[in-house]
């Protein structure tokens, strides 16, 4: 019977993906305001912050989740985008909000 040796890699693990990054920071950033009711407090939380600060790469991510169900995505999208195509009469209004962003979303080019 042969002996192997035992491996020890020091091999960093593998790094995540902009999706995967995402998705983990959103898991906190929910977890840790689901019963929160001041808006202030909900964006500002670090993971948030986080997410905001990915920038260009996860807008079309942003933008299907919007597709699929009404999310706080819309307060994140104005602070990366420079942009805000939400009328002032649907502000609050997190699904109609949420219309606006994947329409100015195709509008101008993303593909989720």
């Amino acid at each position: 019977m042969a002996i192997l040796p035992v491996s020890h890699s020091l091999d960093a693990p593998p790094a995540e993906t902009i999706e995967q990054r995402l998705r983990r920071l959103q898991a906190v950033w929910e977890e840790e305001t689901c019963v929160l009711s001041n808006p202030d407090a909900i964006t500002g939380h670090w993971a948030f912050q986080e997410i905001i600060g990915m920038g260009e790469p996860v807008i079309p991510l942003l933008l299907r989740d919007l597709e699929k169900e009404p999310h706080f995505w819309v307060w994140a999208l104005p602070v990366m985008t420079g942009e805000n195509p939400v009328q002032p009469s649907e502000g609050g209004n997190i699904r109609k909000m949420s219309e606006a962003w994947v329409k100015w979303g195709r509008e101008k080019g993303y593909r989720w």
